[in-house]
């Protein structure tokens, strides 16, 4: 069961991961606003995501207090989704620099999970 849950996991990863791909894109290069149900499916995407993330920390016995690594990925986390909202909110430079921060937050947090370590070294 936990790794049917965990391969669920991760397609919903990949899928959220895409999905601000191509709002941020759509967004800065595009000339309209993106279609509805590229502003409603990530919500939704993201919900699932994270229902299934704590699904897999209670099946595994992680916790952020036992895993610095899980901490360390919630932080992370928390980084992507403001600077993610900033970048789909910001104009001029600082859309771009957001948008640079969200996906080195998308890059460490898929580093942690799959090294299970908040450290590069």
């Amino acid at each position: 069961m936990y790794s049917i849950v965990k391969q669920f996991h991760v397609v919903l990863a990949i899928t959220s991961v895409s999905l601000f791909q191509l709002r941020y894109w759509y967004f800065r290069v595009g000339a309209h606003a993106p279609p509805l149900w590229a502003k409603t499916m990530p919500h939704i995407v993201d919900t699932l995501l994270l229902v299934l993330g704590v699904t897999l920390a209670v099946m595994a016995g992680f916790t952020p207090l036992n895993s610095p690594w899980l901490l360390f990925k919630l932080l992370a986390l928390l980084a992507y989704i403001c600077f993610g909202m900033f970048a789909m909110k910001k104009s001029g430079p600082w859309q771009w620099i957001n948008y640079c921060m969200a996906t080195i937050a998308i890059g460490y947090m898929l580093f942690s999970a799959t090294y299970k370590t908040p450290w590069f070294l």
